[in-house]
Protein backbone atom coordinates (compact mmCIF):
# COMPACT_ATOMS: atom_id res chain seq x y z
CA UNK A 1 0.00 0.00 0.00
CA UNK A 2 1.48 3.37 -0.89
CA UNK A 3 1.98 5.93 1.42
CA UNK A 4 -0.99 8.17 0.25
CA UNK A 5 -3.55 5.22 0.47
CA UNK A 6 -2.25 4.96 4.40
CA UNK A 7 -2.71 8.76 4.81
CA UNK A 8 -6.24 8.44 3.77
CA UNK A 9 -7.19 4.77 6.15
CA UNK A 10 -5.55 6.40 9.46
CA UNK A 11 -8.40 9.16 9.73
CA UNK A 12 -11.39 7.02 8.91
CA UNK A 13 -10.35 4.01 11.55
CA UNK A 14 -10.40 7.04 14.24
CA UNK A 15 -13.63 8.09 13.16
CA UNK A 16 -14.71 4.48 13.26
CA UNK A 17 -13.16 4.11 17.08
CA UNK A 18 -14.57 7.15 18.17
CA UNK A 19 -18.32 6.09 16.72
CA UNK A 20 -18.27 2.82 18.37
CA UNK A 21 -17.30 4.42 21.09
CA UNK A 22 -20.05 6.99 21.41
CA UNK A 23 -22.51 4.22 20.84
CA UNK A 24 -21.17 2.22 23.90
CA UNK A 25 -21.31 5.07 26.18
CA UNK A 26 -24.82 5.25 25.03
CA UNK A 27 -25.62 2.04 25.68
CA UNK A 28 -24.24 2.58 29.33
CA UNK A 29 -26.24 5.44 29.82
CA UNK A 30 -29.22 3.95 28.77
CA UNK A 31 -28.50 0.65 31.44
CA UNK A 32 -27.96 3.21 33.89
CA UNK A 33 -31.43 5.75 33.18
CA UNK A 34 -33.13 1.75 33.20
CA UNK A 35 -31.93 1.41 37.16
CA UNK A 36 -32.41 4.60 38.58
CA UNK A 37 -35.77 4.09 39.03
CA UNK A 38 -35.27 1.07 41.44
CA UNK A 39 -32.63 3.11 43.15
CA UNK A 40 -34.43 5.82 43.59
CA UNK A 41 -37.34 3.67 45.09
CA UNK A 42 -34.74 2.12 47.87
CA UNK A 43 -33.76 5.05 48.36
CA UNK A 44 -37.09 6.48 49.19
CA UNK A 45 -38.20 3.63 51.08
CA UNK A 46 -38.93 3.37 55.16
CA UNK A 47 -37.26 1.81 58.16
CA UNK A 48 -39.65 0.83 60.26
CA UNK A 49 -40.23 -2.07 62.66
CA UNK A 50 -42.18 -3.24 65.56
CA UNK A 51 -41.18 -5.17 68.85
CA UNK A 52 -43.52 -6.69 71.54
CA UNK A 53 -42.00 -8.37 74.95
CA UNK A 54 -44.63 -10.90 76.77
CA UNK A 55 -44.35 -12.91 79.99
CA UNK A 56 -45.60 -16.32 79.73
CA UNK A 57 -48.54 -17.95 81.88
CA UNK A 58 -49.02 -16.29 85.22
CA UNK A 59 -48.09 -12.57 86.08
CA UNK A 60 -48.08 -14.40 89.47
CA UNK A 61 -44.86 -16.43 89.82
CA UNK A 62 -42.96 -17.79 93.24
CA UNK A 63 -39.24 -17.72 94.28
CA UNK A 64 -37.61 -20.63 92.54
CA UNK A 65 -39.82 -20.88 89.56
CA UNK A 66 -38.62 -20.33 86.02
CA UNK A 67 -40.55 -17.82 83.13
CA UNK A 68 -40.23 -17.52 79.95
CA UNK A 69 -40.42 -14.31 77.86
CA UNK A 70 -41.14 -14.15 74.49
CA UNK A 71 -39.55 -11.20 72.46
CA UNK A 72 -41.02 -10.83 68.18
CA UNK A 73 -39.86 -8.13 66.13
CA UNK A 74 -41.41 -7.61 62.77
CA UNK A 75 -40.48 -4.94 59.73
CA UNK A 76 -43.22 -2.66 59.20
CA UNK A 77 -40.87 -0.98 56.39
CA UNK A 78 -40.14 -1.34 53.23
CA UNK A 79 -36.14 -1.70 53.28
CA UNK A 80 -34.59 -4.68 54.36
CA UNK A 81 -33.27 -4.80 58.07
CA UNK A 82 -29.45 -5.81 57.83
CA UNK A 83 -28.58 -5.16 61.26
CA UNK A 84 -30.78 -5.32 64.29
CA UNK A 85 -29.08 -4.92 67.80
CA UNK A 86 -31.32 -5.94 70.50
CA UNK A 87 -31.07 -5.06 74.09
CA UNK A 88 -33.10 -6.86 77.09
CA UNK A 89 -32.84 -5.52 80.50
CA UNK A 90 -34.07 -7.10 83.87
CA UNK A 91 -33.95 -6.96 87.49
CA UNK A 92 -31.01 -9.18 88.89
CA UNK A 93 -32.31 -9.26 92.24
CA UNK A 94 -35.77 -10.80 91.45
CA UNK A 95 -34.28 -12.53 88.00
CA UNK A 96 -31.71 -14.61 87.39
CA UNK A 97 -31.04 -15.65 83.43
CA UNK A 98 -30.91 -19.28 82.66
CA UNK A 99 -30.89 -19.15 78.57
CA UNK A 100 -32.20 -17.74 75.16
CA UNK A 101 -32.84 -18.60 71.80
CA UNK A 102 -31.04 -17.49 69.54
CA UNK A 103 -28.27 -16.68 72.67
CA UNK A 104 -27.10 -13.52 73.36
CA UNK A 105 -24.21 -12.01 72.28
CA UNK A 106 -23.33 -10.63 76.04
CA UNK A 107 -24.28 -11.36 79.56
CA UNK A 108 -23.83 -8.69 82.15
CA UNK A 109 -25.95 -8.41 85.27
CA UNK A 110 -29.40 -7.53 84.50
CA UNK A 111 -29.01 -7.36 80.78
CA UNK A 112 -28.24 -9.13 78.03
CA UNK A 113 -27.33 -7.88 73.79
CA UNK A 114 -27.53 -9.11 70.48
CA UNK A 115 -26.18 -8.03 67.99
CA UNK A 116 -25.48 -10.10 65.29
CA UNK A 117 -29.29 -10.04 64.50
CA UNK A 118 -31.06 -10.92 61.85
CA UNK A 119 -28.13 -13.56 60.55
CA UNK A 120 -28.32 -15.50 63.53
CA UNK A 121 -31.66 -16.19 63.12
CA UNK A 122 -32.38 -15.84 59.48
CA UNK A 123 -29.03 -16.24 57.77
CA UNK A 124 -30.00 -13.32 56.31
CA UNK A 125 -32.10 -9.26 55.94
CA UNK A 126 -34.93 -9.35 57.65
CA UNK A 127 -37.16 -8.51 55.33
CA UNK A 128 -40.16 -6.79 54.86
CA UNK A 129 -43.24 -8.55 57.05
CA UNK A 130 -40.80 -10.78 57.99
CA UNK A 131 -40.94 -11.29 61.87
CA UNK A 132 -37.99 -12.42 64.18
CA UNK A 133 -38.16 -14.12 67.68
CA UNK A 134 -36.27 -14.17 70.54
CA UNK A 135 -36.92 -16.43 73.87
CA UNK A 136 -35.35 -16.06 77.05
CA UNK A 137 -35.89 -17.91 80.47
CA UNK A 138 -34.95 -16.71 83.89
CA UNK A 139 -35.07 -18.30 87.33
CA UNK A 140 -37.07 -16.17 89.89
CA UNK A 141 -34.64 -15.28 92.74
CA UNK A 142 -36.18 -12.44 94.87
CA UNK A 143 -39.56 -11.19 96.27
CA UNK A 144 -40.91 -7.89 94.44
CA UNK A 145 -44.76 -6.75 94.60
CA UNK A 146 -43.64 -5.74 90.87
CA UNK A 147 -40.74 -6.59 88.09
CA UNK A 148 -40.24 -5.06 84.88
CA UNK A 149 -38.65 -6.28 82.42
CA UNK A 150 -38.04 -4.20 79.53
CA UNK A 151 -36.74 -4.82 75.54
CA UNK A 152 -35.78 -2.59 72.82
CA UNK A 153 -33.97 -2.27 69.26
CA UNK A 154 -30.92 0.39 69.26
CA UNK A 155 -29.67 2.20 65.86
CA UNK A 156 -30.92 -0.37 62.92
CA UNK A 157 -30.09 -0.18 59.52
CA UNK A 158 -31.52 -1.01 56.55
CA UNK A 159 -30.06 -2.85 53.43
CA UNK A 160 -29.65 0.88 51.96
CA UNK A 161 -27.37 1.82 54.53
CA UNK A 162 -30.49 3.88 56.49
CA UNK A 163 -29.83 3.99 60.03
CA UNK A 164 -32.31 5.05 62.94
CA UNK A 165 -34.98 2.10 63.44
CA UNK A 166 -35.63 1.61 67.10
CA UNK A 167 -38.80 0.36 69.20
CA UNK A 168 -39.06 -1.02 72.76
CA UNK A 169 -41.51 -2.70 74.66
CA UNK A 170 -41.74 -4.28 78.14
CA UNK A 171 -43.48 -6.88 80.51
CA UNK A 172 -43.60 -7.97 84.20
CA UNK A 173 -46.08 -9.30 87.08
CA UNK A 174 -45.76 -10.12 90.82
CA UNK A 175 -43.12 -12.70 92.52
CA UNK A 176 -44.05 -14.00 95.81
CA UNK A 177 -41.99 -16.20 98.59
CA UNK A 178 -42.42 -20.25 98.61
CA UNK A 179 -45.17 -21.81 100.05
CA UNK A 180 -44.62 -23.86 103.65
CA UNK A 181 -47.46 -25.98 105.54
CA UNK A 182 -46.66 -27.30 108.91
CA UNK A 183 -49.09 -30.03 110.80
CA UNK A 184 -49.64 -31.41 113.77
CA UNK A 185 -51.15 -34.79 114.82
CA UNK A 186 -51.80 -36.73 117.52
CA UNK A 187 -50.54 -40.50 117.49
CA UNK A 188 -53.75 -42.24 116.22
CA UNK A 189 -55.96 -44.76 118.03
CA UNK A 190 -54.66 -43.57 121.35
CA UNK A 191 -56.49 -41.53 123.84
CA UNK A 192 -54.37 -39.23 126.16
CA UNK A 193 -54.70 -40.06 129.97
CA UNK A 194 -53.00 -38.66 132.70
CA UNK A 195 -49.88 -39.91 133.74
CA UNK A 196 -49.26 -41.41 130.55
CA UNK A 197 -47.08 -40.12 128.05
CA UNK A 198 -48.92 -38.49 124.60
CA UNK A 199 -47.26 -38.76 121.44
CA UNK A 200 -47.16 -35.64 118.61
CA UNK A 201 -45.94 -36.03 115.54
CA UNK A 202 -44.97 -32.34 113.41
CA UNK A 203 -44.57 -32.38 110.20
CA UNK A 204 -42.67 -29.66 107.46
CA UNK A 205 -43.91 -29.79 103.75
CA UNK A 206 -42.09 -27.49 101.12
CA UNK A 207 -44.80 -26.47 98.54
CA UNK A 208 -42.64 -23.78 96.78
CA UNK A 209 -40.28 -24.11 93.70
CA UNK A 210 -37.13 -23.46 96.02
CA UNK A 211 -35.35 -25.48 98.42
CA UNK A 212 -35.37 -24.67 102.15
CA UNK A 213 -31.76 -24.09 103.53
CA UNK A 214 -33.17 -22.82 107.00
CA UNK A 215 -36.49 -24.36 109.01
CA UNK A 216 -36.39 -23.14 112.63
CA UNK A 217 -39.86 -24.96 114.77
CA UNK A 218 -41.44 -23.67 118.16
CA UNK A 219 -43.37 -26.24 119.65
CA UNK A 220 -45.74 -24.47 122.54
CA UNK A 221 -47.93 -25.99 124.78
CA UNK A 222 -49.93 -25.52 128.15
CA UNK A 223 -47.51 -26.76 130.73
CA UNK A 224 -50.05 -26.72 133.26
CA UNK A 225 -51.65 -30.23 131.66
CA UNK A 226 -48.30 -31.32 129.69
CA UNK A 227 -45.05 -31.86 130.63
CA UNK A 228 -41.94 -32.05 127.92
CA UNK A 229 -40.52 -35.63 127.95
CA UNK A 230 -38.26 -36.09 124.61
CA UNK A 231 -38.39 -35.29 120.79
CA UNK A 232 -36.18 -36.85 117.51
CA UNK A 233 -34.53 -35.09 116.96
CA UNK A 234 -33.76 -33.64 120.22
CA UNK A 235 -34.86 -29.36 120.86
CA UNK A 236 -32.29 -26.54 120.76
CA UNK A 237 -33.67 -24.90 123.68
CA UNK A 238 -36.68 -26.17 126.12
CA UNK A 239 -38.86 -24.09 128.16
CA UNK A 240 -41.49 -24.34 130.62
CA UNK A 241 -44.32 -24.25 127.94
CA UNK A 242 -41.73 -24.18 124.48
CA UNK A 243 -39.63 -26.41 122.70
CA UNK A 244 -37.50 -25.18 119.81
CA UNK A 245 -35.59 -25.93 116.85
CA UNK A 246 -33.05 -23.27 115.43
CA UNK A 247 -32.50 -25.18 112.47
CA UNK A 248 -33.90 -28.81 112.47
CA UNK A 249 -32.09 -29.77 109.03
CA UNK A 250 -28.78 -29.98 110.31
CA UNK A 251 -30.16 -32.21 113.55
CA UNK A 252 -31.93 -34.58 110.76
CA UNK A 253 -28.82 -34.82 108.71
CA UNK A 254 -29.82 -32.56 105.80
CA UNK A 255 -28.64 -29.50 103.69
CA UNK A 256 -31.83 -28.53 102.76
CA UNK A 257 -35.54 -29.71 102.11
CA UNK A 258 -36.48 -29.71 98.23
CA UNK A 259 -39.45 -28.68 96.93
CA UNK A 260 -42.41 -31.36 97.69
CA UNK A 261 -40.49 -32.51 100.12
CA UNK A 262 -41.04 -32.96 103.95
CA UNK A 263 -39.77 -33.53 107.12
CA UNK A 264 -40.76 -34.50 110.67
CA UNK A 265 -40.50 -34.09 114.51
CA UNK A 266 -41.46 -36.35 117.50
CA UNK A 267 -42.38 -34.78 120.28
CA UNK A 268 -43.20 -36.81 123.64
CA UNK A 269 -45.12 -35.02 126.63
CA UNK A 270 -46.26 -36.74 130.04
CA UNK A 271 -50.17 -35.79 130.68
CA UNK A 272 -50.36 -34.44 134.13
CA UNK A 273 -54.09 -34.01 134.80
CA UNK A 274 -57.55 -34.78 132.87
CA UNK A 275 -58.85 -32.00 130.53
CA UNK A 276 -62.63 -32.02 128.99
CA UNK A 277 -61.72 -30.19 125.35
CA UNK A 278 -59.39 -27.81 124.59
CA UNK A 279 -56.47 -26.71 121.93
CA UNK A 280 -52.87 -27.00 124.59
CA UNK A 281 -50.60 -27.65 121.60
CA UNK A 282 -49.60 -25.74 118.44
CA UNK A 283 -46.04 -26.06 116.38
CA UNK A 284 -45.02 -23.07 114.21
CA UNK A 285 -42.62 -22.04 111.84
CA UNK A 286 -40.97 -19.13 112.36
CA UNK A 287 -37.68 -17.38 110.02
CA UNK A 288 -37.92 -19.98 107.27
CA UNK A 289 -35.18 -19.10 104.68
CA UNK A 290 -35.00 -20.33 100.86
CA UNK A 291 -31.72 -21.12 98.85
CA UNK A 292 -31.80 -17.27 97.77
CA UNK A 293 -31.72 -16.28 101.23
CA UNK A 294 -34.93 -15.01 101.01
CA UNK A 295 -36.81 -14.92 104.46
CA UNK A 296 -40.13 -16.41 104.04
CA UNK A 297 -43.74 -15.40 105.31
CA UNK A 298 -44.75 -17.39 108.63
CA UNK A 299 -47.44 -20.43 107.90
CA UNK A 300 -50.56 -20.79 109.99
CA UNK A 301 -49.66 -22.64 112.77
CA UNK A 302 -50.88 -26.18 113.35
CA UNK A 303 -53.01 -26.54 116.38
CA UNK A 304 -54.04 -30.01 117.91
CA UNK A 305 -57.11 -29.87 120.32
CA UNK A 306 -56.88 -32.73 122.96
CA UNK A 307 -58.83 -34.58 125.90
CA UNK A 308 -57.10 -35.81 128.74
CA UNK A 309 -58.86 -38.41 130.63
CA UNK A 310 -58.18 -39.21 134.32
CA UNK A 311 -55.80 -41.59 134.68
CA UNK A 312 -55.35 -44.24 137.42
CA UNK A 313 -53.19 -42.39 139.56
CA UNK A 314 -55.10 -39.24 139.38
CA UNK A 315 -58.10 -39.16 142.33
CA UNK A 316 -61.24 -39.28 141.15
CA UNK A 317 -64.61 -37.82 143.17
CA UNK A 318 -67.21 -40.52 144.19
CA UNK A 319 -70.54 -40.48 145.55
CA UNK A 320 -70.95 -40.26 149.07
CA UNK A 321 -74.21 -42.43 150.09
CA UNK A 322 -76.29 -40.51 152.56
CA UNK A 323 -77.53 -43.16 155.75
CA UNK A 324 -81.00 -43.10 155.93
CA UNK A 325 -82.35 -42.48 159.51
CA UNK A 326 -82.90 -45.64 161.51
CA UNK A 327 -86.45 -45.95 162.86
CA UNK A 328 -86.35 -46.40 166.85
CA UNK A 329 -87.01 -49.91 167.20
CA UNK A 330 -90.88 -50.77 168.90
CA UNK A 331 -90.94 -52.71 172.10
CA UNK A 332 -92.97 -55.77 172.03
CA UNK A 333 -95.48 -56.14 174.42
CA UNK A 334 -96.29 -59.17 175.93
CA UNK A 335 -99.62 -60.33 175.88
CA UNK A 336 -101.27 -62.10 179.14
CA UNK A 337 -103.11 -65.68 178.53
CA UNK A 338 -105.45 -66.01 181.33
CA UNK A 339 -104.73 -69.26 183.51
CA UNK A 340 -106.71 -71.93 183.59
CA UNK A 341 -109.09 -72.07 186.97
CA UNK A 342 -108.70 -74.89 188.86
CA UNK A 343 -111.67 -77.63 189.30
CA UNK A 344 -113.37 -77.07 192.55
CA UNK A 345 -113.28 -79.60 194.77
CA UNK A 346 -116.42 -82.35 194.65
CA UNK A 347 -118.53 -83.39 197.55
CA UNK A 348 -120.63 -86.64 197.39
CA UNK A 349 -123.29 -88.01 200.32
CA UNK A 350 -124.00 -91.41 199.97
CA UNK A 351 -126.67 -93.20 202.11
CA UNK A 352 -124.77 -94.33 204.81
CA UNK A 353 -124.67 -91.08 205.98
CA UNK A 354 -121.07 -91.34 205.55
CA UNK A 355 -120.08 -87.83 204.22
CA UNK A 356 -116.77 -88.58 202.52
CA UNK A 357 -114.76 -85.78 201.16
CA UNK A 358 -112.03 -86.04 198.35
CA UNK A 359 -109.32 -83.25 198.75
CA UNK A 360 -107.41 -82.76 196.08
CA UNK A 361 -103.68 -83.28 196.81
CA UNK A 362 -101.19 -81.09 196.06
CA UNK A 363 -100.51 -82.91 192.84
CA UNK A 364 -103.90 -82.89 191.45
CA UNK A 365 -103.94 -79.05 191.99
CA UNK A 366 -103.21 -78.03 188.77
CA UNK A 367 -100.43 -74.79 189.14
CA UNK A 368 -101.31 -71.71 187.20
CA UNK A 369 -99.63 -70.73 184.40
CA UNK A 370 -98.83 -67.37 182.82
CA UNK A 371 -97.33 -67.47 179.42
CA UNK A 372 -96.64 -64.20 177.55
CA UNK A 373 -96.68 -63.74 174.11
CA UNK A 374 -93.24 -63.31 173.76
CA UNK A 375 -90.26 -63.64 175.87
CA UNK A 376 -89.25 -60.65 178.00
CA UNK A 377 -86.05 -59.37 177.40
CA UNK A 378 -83.43 -59.62 179.97
CA UNK A 379 -80.71 -57.41 181.12
CA UNK A 380 -82.64 -54.26 179.33
CA UNK A 381 -83.74 -52.86 182.90
CA UNK A 382 -87.37 -52.28 181.12
CA UNK A 383 -89.89 -51.65 183.68
CA UNK A 384 -92.83 -52.99 181.89
CA UNK A 385 -90.83 -56.42 182.84
CA UNK A 386 -91.28 -55.73 186.86
CA UNK A 387 -94.49 -55.18 187.41
CA UNK A 388 -95.05 -57.87 185.22
CA UNK A 389 -93.60 -60.07 187.58
CA UNK A 390 -95.28 -58.72 190.86
CA UNK A 391 -97.98 -59.23 188.97
CA UNK A 392 -98.00 -62.64 188.52
CA UNK A 393 -96.79 -63.07 192.34
CA UNK A 394 -100.05 -60.97 193.26
CA UNK A 395 -102.37 -63.85 191.49
CA UNK A 396 -100.26 -66.51 192.30
CA UNK A 397 -100.50 -65.54 195.87
CA UNK A 398 -104.57 -65.09 195.74
CA UNK A 399 -104.78 -68.65 194.45
CA UNK A 400 -103.02 -69.97 197.03
CA UNK A 401 -105.15 -68.41 199.99
CA UNK A 402 -108.62 -69.49 198.27
CA UNK A 403 -107.52 -72.86 198.48
CA UNK A 404 -105.92 -72.46 201.95
CA UNK A 405 -109.41 -71.03 202.86
CA UNK A 406 -111.78 -73.67 201.09
CA UNK A 407 -109.60 -76.40 203.30
CA UNK A 408 -109.82 -74.68 206.92
CA UNK A 409 -113.90 -74.39 205.79
CA UNK A 410 -114.03 -78.03 205.44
Amino acid sequence: MSDRQMQLSWPRGLLVATAIAILLLALLYALALHDTPAAQAQTSGTLSMAITKQLDGSPVVTVGQYIDFTIRITNTGTISITKLPVIDNYDAKVLRFDQASPPPSTIDNGLLTWTTLPTDALSGPLQSGQTITINTRFRVIGISDLTINHVRIQDAIGQGGQSGGDGSDQSGGKTEGGRVVIEKSLEPGVSPQSGRPVTFTITVRNEGAADLVKVPIQDSYQAEYLQFWKAAPPPSQSASGQVSWEDVLPQLGLTSLRPNEALTITTVFTALKALDAGVINHAGVIGLRDEFQNELAAPQQAEVPIRIIAGPSEAQPTATATPKPRSKPQQATPTLETPAMPTPTTIAITATAELTASVPTSDSIPTPTLVPAHLPRTGTGDPSSAWLIVALALLLGGVLALLYRRVLSR
